[in-house]
């Protein structure tokens, strides 16, 4: 008979919670398994060292089924070990005051009298297996409820930062406007002169000065629309319009061009679509995404610069928006990362967590889907599936 801790233990189903038996007894590990084989996951172990030794193989763990001559001592280890699984012993009539006392002293939740009785131990094992499953929901609800009061405690604050910055955000687009108005006249007059010694130098500078205007003019009007959205969505008046997604895309781009400047080449594909959107949230959105995925194509060592790019197309009755960029890929698990789940893949200190939650929330309450796919070393591919205008 095999005591290894992970008999009858499969890696499909690795996430279905274990019952563990361990006693020194082959026959009763044989009985134990012919009983329960096909109602549990069932793993045997002839010593306790059997399984403390591979607990992460086993985890998780509902149930741990002990024998009290073989296992006590396991069973008092399994409280730091295994703190959700239900701890049972099997004891002999001779063994049955130190049973009770077991019990009385929590170490035990209950004990069976050798030979135990089927039925007895296997309605005991189901109702471990489904407060073990209870446990799992409760932290699930409870881990859920403090992420949506953290989201709510957070939109309240951003609120109240967006309507303090909307008057500094005004003041400095105006003064973005009026200094690209005067740097116009600047560029007439320059022009002028250089007809008579013309620097090809001089006249990039100053394009390149009206593009920093520009982009200060644009980035100041985008952060002026965001604080008037965020309290609008906290007074609950934010209204849903087609959008067209090739405006949108060449307003992100625009906005991202001093952070991806020297680090990524942004390119930008896609025929006249008009989705049901607002165009800030969407702007938003792909503001983050392309931002992140500046961030990856620079984290990896390259002889050029890394490769972004904002494509958009018809997909049955829906529209589909894909930022793809040549950088490393995504960490394990973070494909299938839960909508509430802060994760970040940057240094201490420098992200939040915030970005992809915030997106996939902006995409759901404009009635799409968003999705991350990353091939090993094939870099990232965040996918978005929008409603079209009516």
């Amino acid at each position: 008979m095999p005591a290894h801790p992970m008999a009858g233990l499969s890696f499909d189903e690795s996430r279905i919670p274990a019952v563990v038996y361990v006693d020194a007894d082959p026959g009763q590990l044989r009985r134990f398994e012919a009983q329960f084989g096909e109602r549990f996951r069932v793993s045997l172990a002839s010593s306790a060292d059997g399984i403390l030794d591979h607990v992460d193989e086993v985890a998780p763990v509902a149930a741990l089924l002990a024998d009290h001559r073989s296992a006590r001592a396991l069973l008092a280890a399994a409280a730091a070990v295994l703190p959700d699984a239900e701890r049972l012993l099997v004891a002999r009539t001779a063994e049955l005051p130190q049973a009770r006392d077991a019990v009385e002293r929590g170490v035990a939740k209950r004990y069976f009298v050798k030979p135990w009785v089927p039925d007895e131990v296997g309605a005991a094992l189901e109702d471990a297996v489904r407060i073990f499953e209870l446990r799992g929901l409760v932290r699930t609800a409870r881990a859920r409820l403090e992420t949506s009061e953290r989201f709510a405690t957070l939109g309240r604050v951003s609120a109240g930062i967006a309507h303090e910055i909307s008057g500094p955000a005004g003041y400095i687009a105006q003064n973005a406007a009026a200094l690209r108005q005067e740097l116009a006249g600047v560029a007439a007059y320059v022009r002028r002169v250089t007809r008579i010694r013309p620097d090809p130098r001089v006249l990039e500078q100053l394009r390149e000065i009206s593009e920093i205007a520009q982009d200060m003019e644009a980035g100041a009007e985008h952060v002026r629309q965001v604080s008037r959205g965020l309290t609008g969505q906290l007074r609950g008046d934010a209204t849903v319009e087609g959008c067209d997604v090739r405006a949108v895309v060449e307003q992100v781009a625009r906005l991202v061009r001093p952070e991806l400047r020297g680090r990524a080449m942004l390119n930008i594909a896609g025929s006249r679509l008009l989705l049901r959107a607002r165009s800030l949230d969407l702007t938003q959105v792909l503001i983050n995404l392309v931002v992140n995925a500046g961030d990856a194509v620079t984290s990896m060592e390259r002889p050029d610069v890394g490769r972004v790019e904002v494509r958009w197309f018809l997909v049955g009755d829906q529209g589909r928006i894909e930022v793809v960029d040549d950088g490393p890929g995504l960490p394990p698990g973070l494909e299938v990362a839960g909508p509430s789940r802060l994760v970040t893949t940057k240094p201490p200190g420098e992200g939040t967590g915030l970005g992809l939650p915030l997106c996939r929330d902006l995409v759901a309450r404009m009635g799409g889907t968003m999705s991350l796919c990353s091939p090993p070393g094939q870099g990232t591919t965040a996918q978005l599936d929008l409603p079209l205008a009516r």
